[in-house]
């Protein structure tokens, strides 16, 4: 996102809080592991999806690109799962 200025470890650490609140409202809630956390704001959004022992992390400005980006994390996550985890 070249037109605001985050630092890198500053959105990793954010999208880890993330992460780990909706980890436990998941499991809290329907007692399964979480997929993916999708937040949304008016001239953005950040995708989180859980890739085994792995994490991706995207973020966008351009709303109406959410949908794509959210189904190449999900083939990208199900095929870095395969090679980590053997599988």
């Amino acid at each position: 996102m070249p037109q605001y200025q985050v630092d890198g470890d500053q959105f990793c650490g954010l999208a880890s809080a993330l992460l780990m609140t909706g980890r436990s409202t998941i499991q809290t809630l329907f007692q399964e592991d979480i997929t993916e956390i999708i937040v949304r704001a008016e001239n953005g959004y950040i995708v989180v999806t859980n890739a085994g022992r792995l994490v991706i992390v995207c973020a966008g400005t351009i709303i109406d690109t959410l949908m794509k980006t959210v189904k190449v994390m999900r083939i990208a996550a199900k095929n870095l799962y395969k090679i980590f985890e053997g599988r």
